[in-house]
């Protein structure tokens, strides 16, 4: 048998056919390059936008030139280099002068805030042309220039209370009073008070300053009260260490009434010890102010000429037969003293008289007992004839310079048959005793001293008793002023007048500080 070998063949794998390509594929192919090409022409579009939104800005977004927001200029400028120049203007320091001082406060510590963004909204809204679609078509309009105010928000109370914390306890100083110069008959006087004048005035008035980018300094309103007058117990204190310092050892009685407010001082000293008030004084020529009074209640305007003349003589030169005619023809020939007491009982006065006529040996009429002669602390042996007390003689005057000031039935005297017309005439009188001593002399050349004095030598031929007692017209205040003085010994005139002229200084200085009388007799 025979064995057949079969040969194998190795084998090969066959290589694929090449197939044309399909109309299928080659659309395939087609679509995605169309679609690569899209993609970069809305690349490129979204490139040119981008670009396109850069240049707008850059050329949209700057103001057009002349355009001013709150008065600072803004042309050419983007909005963030508007707000910069906004903020730069707006922000510098208002400065605050407060007489000579200089503060300075940023906006925002006085309560004021700046609204930008509301601001410069605004301001874009005002060219409604420039938008970037009219950019694109290339139908950009050419800006208009704007004027636009700068808005704010204000805290006006925040405002306030920086004022009420800083000016009061740092800036604003109360008025002082004046005050005596030891060992001297002058004073120094009294600083003028300061103070912010109107709160809401001065917060309108930062406000503006604040609102504005050129006018920020704001002068405020001061208000200037006037420096204090002398304390009433300072003043007192000087006339008693006047007294002392003159050396007056007799009894010094002073009356001092404020007409502006009726503040008062009476006091009577001797020797340096307090004495009970209201002593009982010879009246003298001081006793013509009540003739005077009585007069006139029994004549009318016009004064007869004999009235008005006797008038004058019996006031400006202390002339005796004056006074006497006065009481003889226009009151009674035989009773005319007592109708002038009658009359000074009226109105109030118990211690003021007239029991008789001033020529020599003149009967007493009437022995007249009253409150201030029947004292047994201290008696001074006064003229039965004619007497008086400081309060009563010195009320006496306040109420004829109040009837000649006031048209009013509230101030005239006697129910009105002393008319204002009257009072105005008998000041007119005691302003033409012109004298040049006494309380005359205390009184600087801006014053004016309506009074009338007394003296006479008494029983043993000396001179004891001296007075004088007025009305004081003053740049600084009118005041009644009544000054009796009284030694047991010789009183020389001199020396009386002397003490009357520095109480009289005191007082018209305290009253006067920038216009300080002088007084040269020594």
């Amino acid at each position: 048998m025979s064995i057949m070998l079969i040969r194998k063949r190795k084998f090969k794998p066959s290589r694929p056919r090449r197939r044309a390509y399909s109309s299928l594929s080659r659309r395939r192919r087609t679509g995605a390059g169309l679609f690569v090409l899209a993609g970069l022409f809305l690349l490129a579009a979204v490139v040119l936008t981008i670009i396109s939104i850069v240049q707008f800005k850059s050329v949209a977004v700057v103001y057009p030139n002349g355009s001013q927001i709150g008065g600072i200029p803004v042309g050419g400028l983007s909005r963030k280099m508007a707000e910069e120049r906004l903020r730069d203007a707006y922000s510098i320091p208002v400065e605050l002068r407060y007489g000579d001082a200089r503060l300075q406060f940023s906006p925002d510590v006085l309560g004021l805030t700046l609204n930008i963004k509301e601001t410069l909204d605004n301001a874009d809204e005002q060219n409604p042309g420039s938008t970037l679609w009219a950019y694109l078509w290339g139908q950009l309009e050419t800006p208009m220039a704007f004027t636009l105010p700068m808005q704010f928000s204000e805290n006006q109370v925040m405002t306030r209370q920086v004022l009420e914390e800083t000016f009061p306890n740092r800036y604003d100083q109360l008025a002082s009073a004046t005050i005596p110069v030891v060992n001297s008959y002058h004073v120094l006087p009294g600083e003028p008070g300061l103070a912010l004048a109107d709160y809401d005035e001065t917060v309108a008035q930062i406000m503006s300053a604040l609102k504005s980018p050129n006018q920020r300094v704001v002068q405020l309103r001061v208000e200037e009260s006037p420096a204090l007058a002398m304390l009433w117990e300072n003043l007192e204190i000087k006339l008693r260490q006047t007294i002392e310092q003159e050396g007056f050892n007799g009894l010094v009685e002073i009356y001092l009434e404020d007409l502006q407010n009726g503040r008062l001082i009476h006091f009577a000293t001797r020797g340096g010890t307090d004495v009970p008030v209201d002593v009982a004084y010879s009246g003298a020529s001081t006793v013509k102010i009540p003739i005077m009074v009585s007069t006139m209640r029994r004549v009318s305007d016009p004064i007869p000429a004999t009235a008005s003349t006797w008038m004058k003589a019996m006031i400006q030169d202390s002339l005796n037969p004056p006074a006497d005619g006065l009481m003889k023809n226009y009151m009674d020939n035989n009773t005319g003293p007592l109708m002038v007491t009658d009359d000074m009982r009226e109105l109030g006065y118990q211690n003021t008289f007239m029991a008789g006529f001033f020529e020599p040996g003149s009967p007493l009429l009437y022995k007249y007992e009253t409150p201030a002669n029947t004292r047994t602390d201290v008696y001074l042996n006064p003229d039965t004839y004619n007497q008086t007390v400081p309060s009563e003689i010195g009320d006496l005057l306040k109420r004829i310079y109040l009837c000649a000031k006031h048209d009013s039935p509230e101030y005239n005297l006697f129910d009105g048959e002393v008319s204002q017309s009257e009072c105005q005439i008998m000041i007119d009188n005691l302003l033409s005793n012109r004298m040049g001593a006494l309380i005359e002399v205390g009184v600087a050349p801006e014053g004016r001293v309506a009074h009338k004095h007394g003296w006479t030598n008494e029983t043993d031929g000396l001179l004891h008793t001296i007075s004088d007692v007025g009305i004081v017209f003053s740049p600084g205040g009118d005041y009644v002023l009544v000054i009796f003085i009284h030694s047991t010994g010789q009183l020389l005139f001199d020396e009386g007048n002397l003490l009357f002229a520095r109480l009289s200084q005191s007082i018209y200085n305290a009253y006067n500080p920038y216009q300080q009388a002088v007084v040269y007799i020594e």
